[in-house]
């Protein structure tokens, strides 16, 4: 394990936010559970996603990958190193299709991969199955169905960075992008237990009531997405939106943890120790408003909003 001074430096991740439409209106988003045994977020619902590896960089996948180029990537994310930068969106791809079995690619046709045939739809389970067993690499599955990575279809969404009291850390870029059709959405029966199609809205709902715990940045990203109605005024606002990095303070760590995020007008005096934490965390908070903080209680971590007068 890996420090600096006495905090944990964080492993490079990615996590893709899987959009589908929902008729008549809104959109869904896809949330698996984590195993309960995980180490990290067990039990909680999340997207699909994990580490950066050094194969999502190699100069062969990059040349199996299609409408952004390493430096404008490096441009996008802020990375100081290009081939770094591209590699999230390649993790990306690679951890969606093994965890939830969706490949964003092209096929030789220059057209968005889309399962129409039963015999395609084994074949594509063959792969993810040996992609998790370590049988095959990812790159060597792309090679062999003649694909091209869709990373053009994955749009920069977010940037979070695990609290450093945590013994696992994780710097992750959060993406957004559209399932395609005539592919199907699911566990990986390993990692992931279960997977559920929600809108944010319900999704929230469910947190509360205790059906669906969501980790916290699951739960905030939630909040965000709440507020459009429809996957295209997502994505059309992303040009437009700030996307600095993301680092919640963690009060007691062992019992009765608090995440407090950077827009809290708490947050700088209690990293800065001139201010005691207390119990007061001001109001349950709504999808309307702006979540400043979250609280673990019985299992799953319920959003407040504190204000100071």
């Amino acid at each position: 394990m890996t420090k600096t001074g006495d905090a944990v430096i964080p492993k490079k991740a990615m996590t893709i936010i899987l959009l589908r439409d929902q008729y008549p209106a809104g959109f869904e988003v896809f949330l698996l559970k984590r195993h309960n045994q995980s180490i990290f977020m067990g039990g909680n619902y999340v997207y699909p996603g994990g580490k950066v590896d050094e194969e999502d960089a190699t100069e062969e996948i990059l040349a199996r990958s299609q409408g952004i180029s390493s430096r404008q990537a490096q441009e996008i994310l802020g990375e100081n190193d290009a081939k770094i930068a591209i590699a999230y969106w390649i993790a990306g791809i690679r951890e969606l299709f093994e965890e939830a079995g969706i490949l964003l690619a092209y096929n030789k046709e220059k057209r968005l991969l889309s399962i129409d045939s039963e015999d395609a739809k084994q074949r594509l389970a063959f792969h993810r199955l040996s992609l998790q067993k370590g049988e095959k690499s990812f790159l060597q599955i792309i090679i062999e169905e003649d694909l091209t990575l869709a990373i053009d279809q994955c749009f920069y969404y977010a940037h979070w960075i695990t609290p450093e009291a945590r013994n696992v850390r994780f710097d992750t870029r959060f993406f957004v992008a559209r399932t395609i059709s005539g592919q199907e959405a699911s566990p990986d029966a390993k990692e992931t237990t279960e997977g559920v199609w929600l809108t944010p809205s319900a999704a929230l709902q469910k947190n509360f009531e205790g059906t669906v715990a969501l980790s916290p940045p699951t739960l905030k990203t939630l909040e965000d997405l709440s507020r459009f109605s429809s996957i295209h005024d997502l994505l059309s606002s992303l040009p437009e939106r700030k996307k600095p990095a993301i680092l919640p303070i963690l009060l007691n760590p062992l019992a009765d943890e608090t995440l407090i995020f950077p827009w809290d007008p708490e947050y700088e005096d209690l990293r800065s120790g001139t201010l005691q934490q207390s119990k007061d965390h001001g109001l349950p908070s709504s999808p309307l408003q702006n979540t400043t903080r979250v609280v673990l209680t019985d299992g799953r971590w319920l959003p407040y909003v504190k204000t100071v007068l």
